[in-house]
């Protein structure tokens, strides 16, 4: 018998998993009301190219049914590394261990070149992009807009638009590897990141960026308000190792302020608008400051 073990969702993306045995889980994923897109689903050669990948401790796991409804992901777990972060971040050893595998997952999808055409860039900074330019959007996306444009001013707008662009060299992208994607590993299991709805083509470091992005945004947060847990610059450095290959460090810092940048328009587009997003966008003008003198990420 199945039963719904977690619904939760947002205007943009809607997420329910249901458990139908014993370690046998359907993560689906739909899109939200105030979403303006479908979820789309890559070509039947693509998704050829990321099974034939060799496996590691995370593996990239692949919807089972996909379309612009929705996605369903067949998993053996219930619970995000995002989850283990809200719950207060027990586990140190495992966090880190996922975040270094993870790594290392992502190089070997960025070891398969991109089709030729067959794949846009990804859609985080494009959806990003869009609202720094014309400050129009779903929600409070708007009041946001003209409250970025006091706070981070023309200079620093400019430049995160200019880093939202595609850039070189094309390789096989996730899209938007994320906390809420990855399932930690454990002693009984192995980990897995849900691959599919947001595989595009871009420069390695927008994926690695974009997931870093969520570790500089909890340092950043925990800096300013007191709440720190974990060493966040030490999983910044697992992830790194974990991929192995070299990478600009400096565009991966411009990549995670993109991603931290877009969580606070997607709170505020998607979610609801709070003052406190006027405290996360004097963060991100530091962040920004920081990305543009090439020291976002401390190595």
């Amino acid at each position: 018998m199945s039963e719904i073990v977690e619904s939760f969702g947002t205007g943009f993306l809607h997420t329910t998993i249901v458990r139908h045995g014993e370690g046998d889980y359907l993560w689906t994923r739909r899109p939200g009301p105030e979403r303006r897109d479908a979820m789309r689903m890559p070509g039947a050669a693509v998704l050829a190219a990321v099974r034939a990948l060799p496996a590691g401790p995370v593996r990239l796991a692949l919807p089972e049914r996909g379309d612009g409804t929705g996605v369903s992901y067949r998993t053996d777990q219930a619970g995000s590394l995002a989850g283990v972060f809200l719950r207060g971040a027990s586990g140190t050893a495992r966090i880190a261990d996922t975040l270094a595998q993870t790594g290392a997952t992502l190089a070997r999808l960025h070891g398969t070149p991109a089709p030729q055409g067959g794949l846009p860039a990804p859609e985080g900074p494009r959806r990003l992009l869009s609202w720094l330019l014309d400050g129009d959007g779903p929600g409070a996306a708007p009041r946001l807009h003209r409250h970025a444009a006091d706070i981070l001013g023309p200079g620093r707008s400019a430049a995160v638009a200019a880093w939202c662009a595609p850039a070189r060299p094309r390789v096989l992208l996730h899209g938007a590897p994320s906390l809420g994607t990855l399932l930690p590993l454990t002693a009984e299991r192995d980990g897995a990141l849900l691959t599919g709805e947001d595989l595009s083509a871009g420069a390695p470091e927008s994926d690695v960026g974009w997931l870093i992005g969520e570790l500089v945004e909890f340092r950043e947060l925990a800096g300013r308000f007191g709440r720190a847990t974990l060493d966040h610059d030490a999983l910044i450095g697992r992830v790194l190792d974990g991929y192995g290959a070299p990478l600009d460090l400096a565009a991966v810092g411009r990549a995670a302020t993109v991603r931290f940048l877009s969580h606070v328009h997607d709170f505020a587009a998607y979610v609801k608008w709070h003052d406190i997003l006027l405290d996360y966008l004097r963060i991100v003008a530091d962040v920004i400051d920081a990305a543009r003198a090439g020291r976002l990420i401390r190595r």
